[in-house]
């Protein structure tokens, strides 16, 4: 495998495990429930990831790419303050495990070809070539987690484990 890809697949495996750990105990009520009216709450925060996952990453390394979540989860997508047309909590924590394995195994197949090629879509980091791309899905997701960290604290819940 290709540092690069390793150093990839071991990000992207720390935050599968992260994503856990960090929901684990949370209701769904608490997964709907909002700080304020300018912050998402826990269970969109946790399905867009998912849904980056599912479009995002399973098609960049090979999959194909699954749109079950992104009317509500997308990119620019609206939040529903009363929740009402989000899964449960348990659902996205579900998908999210039953999808990440396969995900993870195809970083194995990624040649440095492939990273050094030219991004197949934009991303804010100053490097357009895939492995740009793939480097900011990965931020994406350390950026997403960290808020979950937070709206967790938020909830009364302890700080979430990284064991």
């Amino acid at each position: 495998m290709a540092s690069t890809a390793a150093a990839l697949k071991a990000q992207f495996d720390f935050h599968t495990r992260l994503f856990n750990n960090v929901l684990d105990g949370i209701s769904d009520n608490e997964a709907n429930s909002r700080n304020n009216e300018h912050v998402n709450h826990i269970k969109w925060v946790a399905g867009h990831l998912l849904n980056t996952r599912l479009e995002g990453m399973n098609r960049l390394t090979g999959g194909e790419a699954d749109t079950t979540y992104a009317e509500n989860f997308a990119r620019n997508s609206v939040l529903d303050p009363t929740g009402v047309s989000y899964p449960p909590l348990s659902e996205i924590v579900s998908r999210w495990n039953e999808i990440s394995p396969d995900i993870s195994g195809r970083f194995n197949n990624l040649p440095e070809e492939l990273l050094d090629s030219p991004a197949p879509a934009q991303s804010p980091i100053h490097d357009e070539t895939f492995r740009g791309l793939m480097a900011f899905l990965v931020s994406h997701e350390a950026y997403h987690v960290g808020q979950l960290g937070i709206l967790r604290k938020l909830a009364g819940k302890d700080a979430m484990s990284y064991r």
